[in-house]
């Protein structure tokens, strides 16, 4: 997998969480990662299809994820029930949704699947033997990691 095809996954999440969240939104460094993911926490989980086959996590802790709902919503979030839940889908959706766009600007065909959240503490998700690559989105409220799983495009 090229970073030109992940970057516009790291741009449109530092994008729309710039536009839904106060504060500056700093990107680390793009690394590679296994595989297998152990996740502490939330992750949303956004498949990818068409042209290049593939999946996009979003992975959180749940303070993070309690916080960044709790400011989506405008009040505070005590538990990740349903409205915390929902938020964080479409959170993911529009991230997801907004680099598939600009992909296929580009003349890609890629469509993206609904999000899956996930919590629990030490959560496996495996993508079979797809080349991984991850970057981390500081925000006010804690860490994103966006993880990004394609098959070449």
């Amino acid at each position: 997998m090229r970073y030109d095809y992940v970057q516009p996954f790291v741009s449109s999440a530092q994008e729309i969480l710039a536009q839904v969240l106060s504060g500056r939104i700093a990107a680390g460094r793009v690394q590679l990662s296994p595989a297998r993911s152990p996740g502490d926490g939330v992750t949303a989980i956004v498949g990818v299809t068409g042209d290049g086959q593939g999946r996009v996590l979003f992975e959180m802790s749940r303070q993070t994820a309690l916080a960044i709902a709790g400011e989506m919503n405008d009040e505070p979030q005590a538990e990740l029930g349903t409205l915390v839940r929902d938020t964080l889908s479409e959170l993911a959706s529009m991230m997801t949704g907004r680099a598939v766009s600009l992909l296929n600007d580009k003349g890609y065909k890629l469509r993206v699947s609904p999000p899956t959240m996930v919590a629990g503490d030490k959560v496996m998700v495996s993508t079979a033997e797809l080349e991984t690559l991850t970057v981390p989105l500081e925000t006010t409220h804690g860490e994103v990691i966006v993880n990004v799983a394609m098959a070449t495009l």
